[in-house]
């Protein structure tokens, strides 16, 4: 599209304004200058009918009065008849002829009925107006035209008895026309307009045009009547002439008329003239406004055209130039431009500031971006685009790309016992000790939390291993802060590879995953990832999606395990154990899908939905009859924690008109070892509303014996690893009896799991283990089975056989 600036588009606009406005002026002028001659010519018809006028009345009094004078000197009103009236007429005939003008003289008298004096014969035509004048006794005027056109005048007169006797006239109208002619200065002719064709019966001219010239000239018009000439005037040899035309007579189908033909050649031209000189005067006018308008809007234009075109530098921010670039401002009169110029200044130097702060600023989020802020390595957004980039790199006879996943053994205590503040230092130490280690070609980074990637290059897979050695050796030495040790230990999982197809996430995966494999082993080692690993991984991701489809077609089923009082052999209670069979893979042992459940944060659905079947059991066992016993329900970290727990309780204990204190709630030493404190606070909430607390698994875990006073538990469940060596292993028959001896001073039942020996029975009881649960009193019990499996196996006295 072609550019038009605004003052270009301002100054058409005016123009077209303007042009408009002069057309529209000079068409109002020349009109205003038509309607002026149209008037003109108005004025001169009616003074060719006033000057007609006047010259056929005053002819007409001319014959009235001398007709009257010849009448008075006749005697005719002393007169009896009109006899000698009649005879002076035929005697001075002649003389009237000559001296008035006179071409025709008619006397009628009334008492013969008959002409007594003709000078030709009577026209029957003018019969009428002889009746007109006798009967009215006034005189008549009418204008006749024959061969040519005369004005008739009919005159009454009377003798002495009062007869009355017509005398009629006729005299041509010859001495008007050429009277006519010369007061309006005009060629005046009179015509005949017969059957559309057009004759001059007389005309005067002037002395340029010759009376036959013009009469041939007229009779050639090709007219259709004498309007048409009147309407459209007639061009004569050349000179145009403006036709005023006064009807005579309409006679036998025949128009007479008389025209005076204005020559207006020379006000055609003066018309013309000033025609040209107003179109002129107003191109002139407009050509003026233009270069007036030009030179006005040429400098604004100009200086606009320069700020455009200096403009694209502030994209590029060239801002001195810019400024360089502008218009100089005006040093007499400022107009928008120079404000623009100023205003252009004023944005051009915030801009500049503006983009040095930004880049300040960039630069800093790009450090924020790329670097962690705690310990100051890269960060994710790092290691993907180093990543990205070094992948991008190999090929398969170079070297190859070593990625090291690092976590700090059991850093997760530490932020629970001293705080994250504490830790946040450790994280620091932890990565100054990585970067006195490693070389700068070596990329180190946070992943996230206790979490650090290492990114190297070797040429063979082993020196990873040396690398990740000597990264484990480099954490065995202590680390010091405020004058206080910490032994941390880190786990490390290696991925290498030459294939520059492999995108950064699967590498850092599988990291990951041979990470996971070396804190399985217990922490402070290495692993190297494996396909088997993966094979496990997949195995583990179909697992949780079946997990899933069993929970939503309630393929879940528990089964509860009796708890024997060993004094006296009677039951005490039973524990709620998940069960899970699937329709592929059978029945599942819990150790399989249990650690999955969590780890695809299932657990707290599952484990409501265990709480609800507890629940549904223990209403249908009190109705039944068993009102003594207490149900043992496992809760997960998850569970414990949340916020819906007691509210469900609640819901569950009132739906079915439960008391709490006939359930127990397990929980797994090992989670109490994290969140400790807040743990306790969940349990007290617990205890408070009357559920019994038992920590299961005992001797496993981490739990401080400061923590273990705090806890409101009831009962100590020693895990079933140490009943089943008990007999054989001093360790762990020691770990036993010490166990039972301080629960017992702590005022806490006991329960050993795993029973499922005589001897093992006998040394339990021995050492004052007040509950025994294992294979040697039951199995695991269906739900739906359970009331006829307690009829079986309780006797008569209430003892469990």
């Amino acid at each position: 599209m072609r550019f038009f600036s605004f003052p270009t588009k301002i100054l058409a606009l005016t123009l077209a304004l303007m042009l408009v406005l002069i057309v529209l002026v000079t068409s109002m002028s020349l009109q205003r200058l038509n309607e002026s001659f149209a008037e003109q010519q108005e004025l001169k018809q009616r003074q060719v009918e006033q000057h007609f006028t006047q010259y056929q009345l005053m002819l007409q009094s001319q014959q009235q009065a001398w007709f009257e004078s010849f009448a008075e000197l006749t005697a005719l009103p002393q007169q009896t008849g009109f006899s000698a009236l009649s005879a002076a007429l035929q005697q001075r005939y002649d003389a009237l002829t000559l001296y008035l003008n006179i071409e025709a003289l008619w006397f009628f008298d009334s008492a013969q009925s008959q002409f007594t004096f003709e000078s030709e014969a009577f026209p029957a035509e003018l019969m009428e107006m002889i009746e007109k004048t006798r009967t009215a006794q006034r005189p008549h005027y009418r204008v006749y035209c024959q061969a040519h056109c005369s004005s008739v005048v009919s005159l009454p007169l009377s003798d002495q008895e009062g007869n009355i006797a017509v005398l009629v006239s006729s005299q041509t109208l010859a001495d008007v026309v050429i009277a006519l002619g010369k007061a309006m200065q005009s060629e005046v002719a009179i015509v005949r307009m017969a059957e559309q064709q057009l004759s001059v019966l007389s005309v005067t001219t002037s002395e340029t045009t010759s009376a036959a010239n013009l009469t041939a000239m007229l009779e050639q018009q090709n007219v259709a009547n004498v309007n048409a000439i009147a309407s459209s005037g007639v061009i004569l040899q050349g000179t145009p002439y403006f036709v005023h035309q006064l009807p005579l007579v309409q006679q036998a189908e025949q128009q007479f008329s008389l025209l005076l033909l204005e020559d207006i050649q020379a006000y055609q031209l003066a018309n013309r003239t000033f025609q040209w000189q107003l179109v002129g005067f107003a191109l002139l006018c407009f050509l003026l406004f233009f270069w007036l308008t030009y030179w006005l809007t040429r400098r604004l234009t100009g200086r606009l055209l320069q700020i455009s075109r200096a403009l694209p530098l502030l994209a590029e921010s060239q801002f001195r130039a810019f400024r360089q670039a502008l218009p100089k401002a005006s040093t007499l009169l400022s107009d928008e431009v120079d404000r623009l110029h100023d205003a252009s200044q004023t944005l051009s130097r915030k801009l500049e500031k503006l983009q040095d702060d930004m880049s300040a600023q960039t630069r800093e989020l790009e450090n924020m971006a790329m670097f962690d802020l705690l310990t100051g390595l890269a960060n994710r957004n790092m290691l993907q685009f180093q990543l990205k980039k070094r992948i991008a790199a190999l090929h398969a006879e170079g070297n190859y790309l070593g990625l090291l996943f690092l976590d700090v053994d059991q850093f997760k205590r530490v932020n629970d016992i001293r705080g994250h503040e504490e830790g946040d230092k450790l994280l620091i130490k932890a990565a100054q000790r990585l970067r006195s280690v490693l070389t700068k070609t070596d990329l180190i980074c946070r992943f996230g939390g206790d979490e650090f990637i290492v990114v190297t290059e070797v040429s063979t897979p082993e020196q990873l291993a040396l690398l990740a050695q000597t990264l484990i050796d480099a954490f065995h030495q202590p680390m010091l802060i405020e004058q206080e040790e910490y032994q941390l230990n880190i786990s490390v999982g290696i991925s290498s590879t030459r294939n520059a197809d492999l995108k950064p996430d699967d590498l850092v995966r599988q990291a990951d995953l041979a990470m996971y494999q070396a804190k399985g082993k217990g922490g402070n080692s290495l692993h190297f990832y494996s396909q088997q690993m993966f094979e496990a991984f997949q195995d583990r991701l179909a697992l949780e999606s079946d997990l899933k489809q069993a929970l939503l077609h309630n393929q879940f089923a528990i089964h509860l395990q009796p708890k024997i009082r060993l004094t006296d052999r009677r039951l005490q209670g039973l524990e709620v154990l998940l069960r899970w069979h699937s329709p592929a893979r059978g029945m599942v042992p819990p150790d399989e899908f249990i650690a999955v459940l969590e780890y695809a944060h299932l657990m707290i659905p599952v484990g409501y939905w265990v709480i609800e079947q507890s629940f549904e059991v223990m209403a249908a066992l009190r109705s039944a009859g068993w009102r003594d016993l207490t149900i043992a329900i496992n809760l997960s970290a998850a569970q414990l924690n949340d916020v819906k727990l007691l509210a469900h309780l609640e819901k569950m204990l009132t739906h079915y008109e439960l008391p709490a204190e006939v359930f127990e709630l397990e929980l797994t030493e090992s989670m109490l070892a994290n969140n400790i404190e807040e743990t306790i606070v969940s349990m007290q909430r617990l205890k408070q509303r009357g559920f019994r607390l038992a920590i299961d698994d005992f001797g496993t875990g981490y739990s401080s014996l400061s923590y273990l006073r705090q806890m409101p538990v009831d009962t100590i469940k020693i895990d079933k690893s140490f009943v089943f060596g008990m007999l054989d292993n001093q360790a762990d028959f020691d770990i036993i009896t010490s166990t039972i001896a301080m629960v017992r001073k702590l005022g806490l039942e006991v329960v050993a799991e795993g029973v499922e020996t005589q001897a093992q029975c006998k040394t339990l009881i021995q050492h004052q283990c007040d509950i025994g649960q294992g294979y040697l009193f039951s199995k695991p019990v269906p739900a739906a089975e359970l009331n006829k499996h307690l009829l079986k196996h309780i006797d008569e006295n209430g003892q469990w056989r």
